[in-house]
């Protein structure tokens, strides 16, 4: 009986676990309760392991949200490095622009004034001539009317030279410019008004501005135009490509005109083709006026150019078609100068 106890109690030891203050301790041989202590530390060691493997996975939980986290903020500290070193580069770009507009604007200067210190040395030298022909007595009346005029056209085209880098603008009233805290912000102010695309390319633009005439005539009924020098001349032709692409410029909603300034006579010149330019305009003839007074036209597929009418008025007797616009035109002109010649005889 009591060996099968015994082996009852091995067998139970094998299935369940006793408790160190459990009755059946004490009736536990040495051996049992070695094999009883054994058995508990390899259930804490177990349990050990589970609890370290619990331990180990929400560890590496936390070690990978750890480094998700770090990653996450890692790359938008990249990004945002790679964002202001994109910014820094753009505003290198757009310097580096600048300053070679600077350095192209700065050799155009160059160029123009040694273009017109060339041109006075000449016209000194030609003046030098003529006042040496006017004393000559065998000088005649003709060669000295040519010489004034070629004078004459050498001063016009100095004086559109030195006018070339200019914008008038006509219709902006008298104090505006004061109430714009200045040119500069005046000009910048029709810019943004009127092409918004070209805002950031043209602030700060204007060399000099100022009214033209200096004196102001509180009498006369239009205000006085002003005249801003612009540094960059491809600037400029920018500006007037896009007045005339657009049908209205205004200031502060009210209608005002931008045009290129030129000397009296060049302007005299492109005026004369007024007519001319209406009637070739109203037959598609996509007609132009380029500087300083030349009139190009589209007619048969090709670009025509002419710096006066008398080459214009020999071209259109080759051709028909043209002679039927410009004809009529021509005729009233031709009536116009012998009336005026007429007048000129009788006062004479």
């Amino acid at each position: 009986m009591r060996k099968q106890g015994k082996k009852m109690l091995q067998t139970n030891l094998d299935v369940t676990s006793i408790k160190p203050n459990d009755s059946m301790a004490e009736e536990m041989t040495e051996k049992e309760f070695r094999m009883y202590i054994i058995k508990m530390i390899r259930e804490a060691n177990e349990e050990m392991k589970e609890q370290m493997q619990a331990l180990n996975d929400e560890m590496k939980e936390q070690m990978q949200a750890l480094i998700d986290r770090t990653n996450r903020q890692l790359k938008e500290q990249i990004q945002e490095a790679k964002d202001h070193f994109n910014k820094e580069l753009e505003i290198l770009k757009k310097n580096q622009t600048e300053i070679l507009d600077m350095k192209e604007t700065i050799n155009q200067n160059k160029n123009s004034i040694e273009s017109i210190s060339n041109r006075i040395e000449h016209l000194e030298d030609r003046t030098s001539d003529i006042e040496d022909k006017i004393f000559n007595p065998e000088n005649k009346a003709e060669q000295t009317e040519k010489m004034v005029r070629n004078h004459e056209q050498n001063l016009q085209e100095l004086w559109d030279i030195m006018k070339r880098p200019n914008l008038r603008i006509i219709g902006i009233e008298e104090g505006l410019e004061k109430q714009a805290k200045g040119m500069n912000n005046l000009f910048n102010e029709i810019i943004s008004e009127n092409f918004p695309n070209l805002k950031n390319e043209m602030e700060n633009q204007v060399q000099e501005a100022y009214r033209t005439p200096n004196t102001q005539n509180y009498n006369r009924p239009t205000p006085r135009h002003i005249i801003m020098k612009i540094p960059n001349i491809q600037n400029k032709d920018r500006i007037l490509k896009a007045v005339r692409e657009k049908n209205q410029i205004t200031f502060r909603g009210k209608p005002i005109r931008i045009s290129a300034d030129f000397s009296i006579q060049t302007l005299k010149a492109r005026r004369s083709w007024n007519n001319i330019f209406q009637a070739l305009k109203e037959n598609g003839c996509q007609p132009r006026i380029l500087y300083p007074a030349k009139l190009t036209f589209k007619f048969d597929d090709e670009i025509k150019s002419f710096h006066d009418k008398q080459k214009l008025k020999q071209f259109t007797k080759r051709k028909p078609a043209l002679q039927n616009i410009l004809n009529k035109i021509f005729h009233e002109e031709e009536m116009k100068n012998k009336e005026a010649n007429q007048q000129r005889e009788e006062l004479s």
